[in-house]
């Protein structure tokens, strides 16, 4: 099966930590530099995220179409499905209030920032917990065969 959403998500995990060290260091030396480069990548994180949600829809689209997901999974998938959208608004909002702490020079909007990058990269992290979930407890996406298999292997138990 070949999927739409992995590739995408990977980025969406990464490149907010990338941003937090990037804010960290801002926050540190004070070189504004830093604080223009944690803006770039939380922004392009945002735009990452709406691929891997538009892929994700799609890839979850098909796994239903096909099966290839146990069926105790397709409410966890519904759930994750939520949660994705929550961590796109969250970055939207991160990079909004990233763009008016460099417009206005403000330090409590840089803090503010940091927290943002902070809780973003939780969500991010638990909703990349959450697709591992899906793969390897569910099957989600994993070939019909092998799901048959995993499920008379749970039906023996």
């Amino acid at each position: 099966m070949n999927l739409l959403h992995p590739p995408f998500v990977h980025f969406v995990v990464a490149l907010p930590v990338v941003a937090l060290f990037s804010q960290f260091t801002f926050l540190v030396t004070k070189d504004k530099s830093y604080s223009k480069a944690a803006f770039r990548i939380i922004a392009f994180a945002f735009l990452v995220s709406i691929f891997a949600v538009l892929g994700g829809i799609n890839d979850a689209q098909r796994i239903m179409e096909d099966n290839t997901i146990l069926q105790e999974g397709v409410a966890f998938l519904s759930s994750h499905k939520t949660f994705g959208f929550i961590v796109v608004v969250a970055l939207f909002a991160t990079t909004l209030t990233k763009w008016f702490a460099i417009s206005k020079e403000s330090a409590l909007l840089e803090n503010i920032s940091l927290f943002l990058i902070i809780v973003t990269l939780l969500g991010a992290l638990y909703q990349g917990r959450s697709g591992g979930e899906l793969v390897y407890r569910y099957s989600a996406g994993i070939d019909s065969e092998i799901v048959i298999q995993r499920m008379n292997e749970q039906n023996l138990k």
